[in-house]
Order: C-alpha cells, then sequence, then structure tokens
C-alpha cells in the first residue's frame, strides 16, 4: 500500500491560494468556518462596485459558459441586445441593430489562412444563413451579414465541420492573429511563422483565463516579405529580424523583435522595447504578456482599458519585466534578450502592388492576387474561389488586411484558365493604383457606430480618381466611419474619418501622409470636417496638384511629407474647405 499523503507543498499550496484568490473562490475557504467577515469580491483587485458594466457582466457570465442562453435565444427567435449581445460578441455574433437588420458574424482564421474547401462552405453558409455576400476585412477575415436569429447555431454547426470558428473574434477578446500574408512562399521572408500563429490561437482559445481579457486586443508576426501586414500598429508585434556576426554577444540567426502598444486610432505605432525573443519561444512569450494585460488592465474605465493606456501608466519597462516575471514562474528557461536596434539588417521592402495580380512564389509556382470592390464577395464568388483555389491551385487561399484574397500554388499552365474562372464570376487580378489601394471599414451602410457611408463612399472616390488620373505606384486611401478607426486612416497616403459636418450633415476630416512598416509615420491634418459631397473635389484637386508639382519618380507619400503643415493645408483651395 502506498504511503498516506502528506499534504501539498510550500509551492503547490502558493499556486492553489492565488488561482482561488483570482476566481474568487478563496472566501470560501477562509479559517474559522465563515466566523470573520467575508472578503470582498473582487475581480483581479478590483472590488465589484468599482467595475465597467462590461466587466460585471463577463464577473456574472463568463463568456464560455454562456451556450444554453445561446440554445434558449436561438429556440424562441430571439436576437440578444446590450449586454447580452455583448457576451455574445465574443463567441463572434454582433447585434448590428438599428444600422442593419439581424446579426454580423466575424470567422476567426489565424494566419489569415483559409482553404478553398472551407471557402466553398462559408460561401454555402452565407447563402443559407446570412445575407448571401461577404466581406473581408482589414484582420484579413471574413464577415457574414444579416443573419437572423436561429441561424448562429446551424453557422456555428456547420464551420466546426470544416475547421472553422468564429470564437474569439470580438468584445473582450485576442481578436483574430495576422502573419505576412505570403508566409511559408515569400522570396523575401526571414521566417515561416505560420506555426507560431496557429499554436499561439489554439492556446489562446483553450485557455479560459486569456478569454473575456479587459480589452480588445491584437497581435501580428511579421517574417519579412513582399506584403505588408501592418504589424507594428497592434498591441504585441513580432518582427522578424536577421542578426549577423556582432560585438554584442547576440547569436547569429533569425530573432523576433517585439514592439508594443500599437493603436493608431489614438495616434500610436507599437513602442520599439529593444527586446526580442527566438521564434521558437514567441508563443510563451505572447502568453505572459497577455497574462500581465489580463492582471493589470484598466477594469474600471473602458476608454482607457487597451495595452497602450497600461504602458502609458505603468511604462514600457515595468511591462516587459513583469513579463519576464511571468516567464520565470513558468520555469521553461525562456527569457527576453536585449536586442538594441541598431543591430540587424533593415527589413526586406515592401511592395505595395504585391497583393493585386499574378506574382513568383520561391517554390516557382504562383500565386494570384484577386482584386475586390472593397472586400465584397457574394456567395457565389465565395464557392467559385474555393473551388479554383483547388481546381488550379494547392487549396491555399490568404486573405489580407487589404481586404483581397490570394490564390497560391498555381503553375505556369494553369494561369489562363484560373484567370477565365475568376472572370467568369465577375472577378479579376487587375487594380488601378487607386482602387489597389483603398480599404474601407463597413461604415454608416450596417454599422450603428460609423458616421459615414464609407464604402459607397471609397467607391465613388476610386471610380473617379482612376477614370482621371494615371499613377504608376498605387496611393493608399483608407476610409473609416467612426474613431475607432477599423481602417486605419492615420496610417493611409489618405485617410478619412467620417464625423458630422457643423450643420450636422455626413462628412468626413481628411488627413494625409501616413503610413506603417518602413514608412511609419502618422498622417496630417488636410482639412475638416467637410461635407461628404465635397470630398471628391478635394481629392480631385490634391492629386492634380501633385501630378503637377512632384519631382520625377516622387511617390505621393514622399510628396505628401516633404511639405509643411501649412503648405499641406494649402493644397486645398480655401473655398473647398470648411474649417474644424
Amino acid at each position: 500500500m502506498s504511503q498516506a499523503a502528506t499534504g501539498f507543498t510550500s509551492e503547490q499550496q502558493s499556486y492553489l491560494i492565488d488561482v482561488l484568490t483570482k476566481l474568487n473562490l478563496n472566501q470560501a475557504f477562509q479559517a474559522g468556518g465563515g466566523s470573520g467577515a467575508a472578503e470582498e469580491a473582487t475581480v483581479y483587485g478590483v472590488p465589484l462596485e468599482d467595475l465597467a458594466k462590461e466587466e460585471v457582466a463577463k464577473y456574472n457570465m463568463h463568456p464560455l459558459d454562456m451556450w444554453h442562453m445561446v440554445e434558449a435565444w436561438e429556440a424562441e427567435g430571439h436576437q440578444a441586445a446590450g449586454l447580452d449581445n455583448f457576451l455574445l460578441r465574443h463567441l463572434g455574433f454582433f447585434d448590428v441593430r438599428p444600422a442593419q437588420e439581424g446579426y454580423m458574424m466575424r470567422m476567426r482564421c489565424p494566419g489569415n489562412i483559409l482553404r478553398g474547401d472551407q471557402m466553398s462552405v462559408m460561401g454555402e453558409i452565407a447563402e443559407a444563413h446570412a445575407g448571401g455576400y461577404s466581406h473581408v476585412t482589414t484582420r484579413g477575415s471574413l464577415q457574414l451579414r444579416e443573419i437572423m436569429p436561429g441561424n448562429i447555431i446551424p453557422i456555428i454547426e456547420k464551420m466546426q465541420a470544416v475547421g472553422l470558428t468564429a470564437q474569439g473574434t470580438g468584445a473582450d477578446s485576442a481578436r483574430n492573429l495576422t502573419v505576412s500574408p505570403l508566409a511559408g512562399v515569400d522570396p523575401l521572408e526571414l521566417i515561416d511563422l505560420r506555426p507560431q500563429v496557429a499554436r499561439l490561437s489554439l492556446r489562446i482559445l483553450r485557455t479560459r483565463e486569456l478569454q473575456g481579457i479587459p480589452r480588445k486586443f491584437n497581435i501580428s508576426f511579421d517574417g519579412a516579405g513582399h506584403i505588408s501586414c501592418v504589424s507594428d500598429t497592434n498591441d504585441i508585434c513580432f518582427q522578424a529580424v536577421e542578426i549577423g556576426e556582432n560585438e554584442q554577444g547576440i547569436e547569429p540567426g533569425i530573432w523576433l523583435r517585439i514592439a508594443l502598444g500599437g493603436i493608431t486610432g489614438h495616434k500610436d505605432f507599437a513602442r520599439a522595447t529593444e527586446l526580442a525573443c527566438r521564434p521558437e519561444e514567441a508563443v510563451d512569450v505572447a502568453e505572459a504578456m497577455l497574462r500581465v494585460f489580463v492582471e493589470h488592465g484598466n477594469r474600471r474605465n473602458r476608454a482607457k482599458a487597451r495595452l497602450k493606456y497600461l504602458l502609458d501608466g505603468k511604462g514600457v519597462e515595468w511591462f516587459c519585466q513583469m513579463t519576464q516575471e511571468k516567464l520565470d514562474a513558468q520555469a521553461r528557461g525562456v527569457a527576453l534578450h536585449r536586442l538594441p536596434d541598431s543591430l540587424g539588417a533593415p527589413r526586406p521592402p515592401i511592395d505595395r502592388r504585391a497583393h493585386i495580380g499574378i506574382h513568383k512564389q520561391k517554390n516557382g509556382l504562383n500565386y494570384v492576387g484577386v482584386a475586390l470592390e472593397l472586400g465584397r464577395m457574394s456567395a457565389e464568388q465565395m464557392r467559385e474561389l474555393g473551388r479554383i483555389a483547388m481546381t488550379y491551385g494547392d487549396n491555399d487561399l490568404r486573405l489580407t488586411v487589404w481586404q483581397n484574397p490570394l490564390i497560391l500554388g498555381v503553375s505556369d499552365e494553369n494561369l489562363p484558365p484560373l484567370r477565365a474562372a475568376l472572370a467568369a464570376v465577375g472577378l479579376s487580378d487587375e487594380a488601378s493604383s487607386f482602387a489597389a489601394g483603398a480599404v474601407a471599414c463597413t461604415g454608416k451602410w450596417a454599422c450603428k457606430l460609423a458616421q459615414a457611408y464609407t464604402k459607397a463612399d471609397a467607391l465613388a472616390i476610386v471610380r473617379h480618381l482612376e477614370d482621371k488620373f494615371t499613377l504608376e505606384t498605387p496611393i493608399n486611401i483608407h476610409l473609416t466611419g467612426c474613431p475607432n478607426s477599423c481602417a486605419q486612416h492615420y496610417i493611409g497616403d489618405i485617410g478619412l474619418v467620417g464625423t458630422a459636418t457643423p450643420g450636422g450633415g455626413e462628412g468626413y476630416s481628411i488627413v494625409l501622409g501616413g503610413g506603417s512598416d518602413m514608412d511609419q509615420g502618422l498622417a496630417r491634418p488636410l482639412c475638416g470636417p467637410v461635407p461628404g459631397d465635397a470630398v471628391i473635389g478635394i481629392l480631385d484637386h490634391v492629386i492634380g496638384r501633385y501630378i503637377a508639382e512632384r519631382a520625377p519618380d516622387q511617390t505621393f507619400l514622399d510628396y505628401t511629407r516633404s511639405l509643411s503643415d501649412e503648405a499641406l493645408q494649402s493644397l486645398v483651395p480655401q473655398d473647398m474647405a470648411i474649417a474644424s
């Protein structure tokens, strides 16, 4: 017979106390059998009465525990609203009334990777259970709309059958993880980071404490390559860098630099930490950082709950120190390493047109970047795109933050029939310099927060400019409907954010000269608010001035950045602009 247990070790006791305290169960095990006053219930040290209402909702019902509520709502044909829908958004379904009837569903596809057969199923779902169309999002995922009550469970079941989910795409979640769109096939990439993205996404979805975190959280992995994934706009940004022989004692090889707190809608790019990790340790590092955010993020004030504000208050060095303490507690030997910004080769250049058209992969096959009108696909186009990827490619689709799909693994002989098949459903691999770089959020058409019809306005802007001007280099035009900046207007060559005009009508404020990656910089004010119907005339004048005044080979970005604030704003005649 084995020896009787003698009790928990001191380490086990400390661990149990920590877990019970975080779950507010410690008071149930107080010494004295309840003879003393019950300890005040808190969420990571915040008293319940001080929590934001959304935090109270998560305290009362963890999003992972609400499935019985979903079943009841679906059986009754009830559409969740208010805090009920706040909880449901953690599962990927959003009440968008009054802008549009029904739910919007956002899919999670880690690394922006989708198989052709999965895309075809999503097309079937869009037709049978939604509005018959989808949009590629600015995080390289898909959104379906006009989903009526009673369709949530069938959608989840059909997605699950092909390995897809919508969980963790809304509310207080670590959102869809992005990676360089051509990971694994890009001739310029330093490392394929798809394994890190897949493992981290799985770990997040399988870890209860990493669901219902203080606020939305974005993580990106940039392995370098032709197409940008705008990683420096994320809360955590891992950027591959090659380190050669050096005198600082850093082992040569591929490292991942770490930058923190990107949120360009709040005018912040991810901040350099001068720290890095080994690629194989990135998942542990990201989890540790998420746990620091979970324990210390602001749960009182939603407006100050993003990681940026924790870094503002505590400092980047403090956050990294807390991260290392978490890593040390895991006892896996993972460490953050000091890596000065001066070390390492520059990132390979980004090609602004690489997401559109036919391009070579490093294995000799081709990929085809399909042009969409601001991310929209019909159900028929979705089904056919999946079939094309299976028939003429290697069943590998990628979705970009530029709101378009890539078909990978296409041989030279399959290019003509592939292009013919695309054309048969109204798709193409060609786009003008204005259309190729145009992105827009959903806008007022279907988002209750938006103050402008961004999709329709963006299409009108693109059509006008491409009919009048011809340019060699794309001009990125970003339209976002509200200050939440889902389309990241501050990093566009031209950025427009929806706002009300002084008379109360729909309008925009316009900024110029933004960029990311090696072009990193926030756009500067041009004018606004201006009425929505005045925007085309203003941009027509600005592009005309650029073409007339530019130096040889000068890009629009270089041109606008060469101007002082006063000269920039003088691009618009006074009679065309309304003062802010």
